[in-house]
């Protein structure tokens, strides 16, 4: 799975993002602040670019612009050194990670990120194994589930009941961490190839 670098546009997030992707080998992506932020589930972790954040808001603003975004992994990088303690304190409760303020060198930037993306991967290696436990009904009915068909249809094809159709699909969005039919099919054309393996 990739992981999405948010930055403004301009001079800084692209030299930002280029010395970290050069120095930590991980399939990464790039997108602006406020132009992505659907399909954030399907990235390894989350790391956004704070200065330019930080430069065009007040600090209590840059929790506001975050709290949006929805992730389990969203890791805070350049953050202002001065940020209030209060405002650091909101943004852990919203689980954004701090990793490195403003006034690190790279190399501090690259160890700290490098530890806070290996974390990372673990974490989704261990979700990725745990909806590897998909029973192979249910892995069935998520194949259906990309059709698009209504729960009638594929308890039709699988000759279930509708009933058992809908409580498979809820099992199946609890394991694999999805809210909705659209997450769960996107989910399943990017994963449930390997779990038929």
């Amino acid at each position: 799975m990739p992981i999405l670098f948010f930055s403004n546009s301009g001079l800084h997030g692209d030299l930002l993002y280029s010395l970290i992707s050069d120095a930590l080998s991980f399939d990464w992506e790039k997108a602006e602040i406020s132009k992505q932020r659907h399909c954030l589930q399907h990235y390894q972790a989350i790391v956004i670019d704070c200065w330019q954040i930080s430069i065009n808001l007040e600090p209590g603003n840059l929790l506001n612009q975050l709290k949006n975004l929805h992730h389990p992994k969203i890791l805070l990088i350049n953050y202002p050194p001065d940020l209030p303690a209060h405002v650091a304190d909101q943004l852990k409760q919203q689980k954004l990670r701090l990793v490195c303020d403003a006034s690190a060198n790279q190399e501090h930037l690259i160890r700290k990120l490098g530890a806070a993306l290996q974390n990372a991967e673990r974490d989704a290696n261990d979700k990725l194994t745990n909806g590897l436990l998909l029973t192979r009904r249910e892995q069935e009915i998520l194949s259906e589930l990309t059709s698009g068909e209504p729960n009638s249809v594929i308890a039709s094809r699988l000759h279930l009941s509708e009933h058992t159709v809908k409580n498979h699909m809820y099992n199946i969005f609890r394991k694999i961490g999805v809210k909705n039919r659209l997450q769960a099919s996107n989910w399943a054309k990017l994963h449930l190839q390997a779990e038929r393996i």
